[in-house]
Formats: structure tokens, sequence, C-alpha cells
């Protein structure tokens, strides 16, 4: 049996009846490793994952609490004990955890985006759309 082709597709619900869906197709050359194409397609559709679909806060999520890290340190303390007196520790210990729980979802964003930018750039590469250009067609030499 030989493998020519392989396609792979995603479909990710976004509620409101939305949705998103990503197809990939892989054509194998004589020699080439069908598992390698595969899983190759596989990570790439991974990565472009819809953001809100793995974990990841929103931009808007992120924004709401980084404006209460905000106001917590402006707030007054009788206001600060009614919001937040439920909280184990005293009001910096509770706002340091609020700041780097603030942190860590700032950075899984930003992770998410890096990995599906990376992602779109293998899909050119796969497609031939990245342009390759050899220096030395361009070198001039005056002797």
């Amino acid at each position: 049996m030989n493998i020519t082709k392989i396609t792979i597709g995603r479909l990710y619900n976004l509620g409101n009846y939305e949705h998103i869906r990503y197809e990939l197709s892989v054509e194998i050359k004589e020699g080439e490793s069908a598992t390698t194409a595969m899983k190759g397609a596989e990570s790439i559709i991974e990565a472009l994952k819809p953001l809100d679909r793995c974990g990841i806060k929103s931009e808007s999520e992120i924004d709401r609490a980084r404006k209460e890290v905000e106001e917590m340190s402006k707030m007054p303390v009788a206001e600060w004990e009614r919001r937040y007196g439920h909280c184990v520790g005293t009001p910096s210990e509770v706002m340091q955890r609020y700041t780097l729980a603030l942190k860590e979802e700032e950075d899984k964003r930003e992770e998410a985006r890096h990995r599906a930018s990376e992602a779109r750039e293998l899909l050119d590469d796969l497609g031939g759309a990245a342009e390759w250009r050899d220096a030395k067609l361009s070198w001039q030499d005056d002797y």
C-alpha cells in the first residue's frame, strides 16, 4: 500500500452558533514518511486551536483582572475588607497573589499567540509561500 496524501480537519465550536474549521492536506512523495507528515500536520492544526478553546483567558478578561489589581492598591481599607476580607492572608499577600495570577495569564496568552503565529509560518513554508533567496545570486563581484 502506498499513501500519497493525508488530510486532517478539526472543527472548533466558538459558541453562539459559530465555529471555525481548519483542514490541512499533505501530499507525501515517494520515500517520505507518512507518520512524520501526519505528526507534523497534527501539531500545526493543534497550534492553530482558538485561544479561548485551550484554557486561555480573553483579552477582555485579562484587562478586567488588570483593572481589579490596580483598584485593589487604591482601595480604602473598609472597602478592601468588604470585597476581599474572605481571602487568606494580609492585604499585601492577597494583592501579590492576584498580581502573580494576572502575570501568569498574560504569559499564557502571549505564549499561545506566539505558538499560533509559528504554526501559521509553518503553513506558509509547507505551501511553498515562503520566499527562498540564494544570496549568491545577488552578489556583486567587481573583480
